[in-house]
């Protein structure tokens, strides 16, 4: 008997009504599913549509979105079926969110202990006898240092990292099935990213919970998720196995995000990815990346490009998948080569004394 999947969505549509009274889409027929145990990240430039996704899969609509088509489950649970009050015993017990700007998203005027503390009753989780002590098991779970004395602290006395690793913990804090994270890592320094990017990958290891991640940086995608769902102007136009993807995408725009990332083993620049995304409504009939596309012929601005399983790891939403790794590779070879290493240094300090001045 298969798995019932924790998150299935299917040919979910979402948008907001124009001026003229129109229906403009920000996410059209998204297909996808999640299941205990693994991870799926989204990818994709800004405005492509996966922080809105990412809130449906949890029955949540930003103010000015509608439901065009299609439906979200949680378990056997119709996600926007269901009234404001079913949603909060989900929400956070269940279905847990990692917000971006983990410190903007705690209450300034709460110390951490009292924000764990009110998850924890609004949930009636734990007897007053044991909060306490799950709140130390908490802390301690996201490697924080000296949980009694941080619990005490406000948000504005924890460095960024640690404010991160308390949003986690308030995450966990309800043991949720499925935990969603929009962009955890922003504005943090690499070695803190790489510390919560292991902290994560381990967590959901040892509890089978399921991560949904959301983000820009395909390095973090690699290293925390099994499969990969890359979006564009709303559509899903590429999924597959992180490894896969990643290392031999099928479609052109997941080609150009990552040959537009710097390579330190690379003498050469980066290909930039020219263009922008179009504008809700604004789509052509065929290829929404038809425009921006280095194989593009006449029939990916006139025909929609349906989806191609190529194998059990990558299916892409392309009319020429074969062509892109083929014309890939020749772009590659033609990128213009820099040579750094010349006699003239780029940067020359002799014997130079820096004093300050006594006040």
């Amino acid at each position: 008997m298969p798995k019932i999947p924790l998150i299935n969505i299917k040919k979910l549509s979402v948008g907001f009504k124009s001026k003229s009274g129109e229906m403009l889409p920000v996410l059209r027929s998204i297909n996808l599913k999640l299941h205990a145990g693994e991870s799926l990240g989204l990818v994709g430039e800004s405005g492509s549509g996966k922080s809105t996704l990412a809130l449906a899969a949890m029955g949540y609509l930003k103010s000015g979105l509608s439901l065009m088509e299609g439906n979200v489950s949680f378990e056997y649970h119709d996600m926007f079926n269901l009234d404001h009050k079913r949603l909060q015993k989900i929400w956070g017990r269940e279905l847990a969110l990692v917000p971006q700007n983990s410190g903007q998203s705690l209450t300034p005027t709460m110390r951490v202990g009292q924000q764990l503390r009110e998850v924890l009753e609004f949930h009636n989780l734990k007897k007053d006898k044991a909060i306490h002590q799950r709140i130390i098991q908490l802390l301690t779970q996201v490697r924080l240092p000296e949980p009694e004395t941080l619990l005490t602290r406000f948000p504005h006395e924890l460095s960024g990292g640690q404010q991160q690793r308390v949003a986690i913990a308030i995450a966990l804090a309800g043991e949720p099935k499925v935990l969603l994270l929009d962009e955890p890592t922003t504005g943090l320094d690499v070695t803190t990213q790489a510390h919560i990017l292991e902290l994560l990958r381990e967590i959901a290891n040892k509890t089978q919970m399921a991560l949904l991640y959301v983000s820009h940086d395909l390095g973090a995608i690699a290293r925390v998720c099994d499969e990969v769902l890359v979006m564009y102007a709303g559509q899903a136009v590429l999924s597959g196995s992180a490894k896969t993807v990643l290392r031999s995408p099928s479609h052109p725009y997941a080609h150009g995000l990552l040959a537009s990332i710097p390579k330190l083993n690379d003498p050469s620049l980066p290909d930039a990815l020219e263009g922008r995304p179009p504008a809700p409504g604004q789509a052509s009939a065929g290829c929404a990346f038809a425009d921006r596309c280095f194989i593009a012929e006449n029939i990916c601005r006139t025909e929609h490009p349906p989806v191609k399983k190529l194998s059990d790891s990558q299916k892409t939403r392309c009319h020429f998948p074969d062509l892109v790794k083929k014309i890939s590779s020749n772009k590659a070879s033609e990128k213009k080569k820099f040579n750094f290493k010349n006699d003239s240094p780029t940067i020359s300090m002799n014997e130079l004394s820096i004093r300050y001045k006594n006040k």
